[in-house]
């Protein structure tokens, strides 16, 4: 029980610097600032952007990645959770086989209009 305890403690720290860092970073995009806000490296099919990728985002991804293991180990489900759709709205940006995706501008506001209503 103790270690749930600090799993919970870890998660809950995670997912506020997530939260807070990402808000910044997509209001950023939202207003123009960052084209490049959602790729990162294994969300981009795009060749041209192969070596091309926005280190805060990744970063981001990476704080991402390691609530959606302390969601596994703790057994919850990380279904609508931030760390899930920031790799959704990654995906979403890269999908080159979707020819009517949004800017990521658009995304950016998408995703922070999302976070505001959670």
């Amino acid at each position: 029980m103790v270690s749930h305890t600090k799993l919970y403690t870890r998660l809950d720290a995670l997912e506020s610097e997530l939260k807070e860092k990402l808000i910044l970073h997509l209001k950023h995009a939202a207003i123009g600032n960052n084209d490049l806000v959602f790729c990162a490296e294994g969300y981009n099919q795009y060749l041209g952007f192969k070596h091309k990728t926005d280190k805060t985002t990744e970063e981001l991804i990476d704080i991402g990645r390691q609530i959606l293991s302390l969601k596994t180990k703790l057994n919850e489900s990380s279904a609508g959770s931030i760390a899930e759709r920031i790799c959704w709205y990654c995906n979403e940006w890269g999908n080159s086989s979707n020819h009517h995706r949004n800017s990521a501008k658009t995304l950016a506001r998408n995703f922070l209009a999302e976070i505001e209503k959670n």
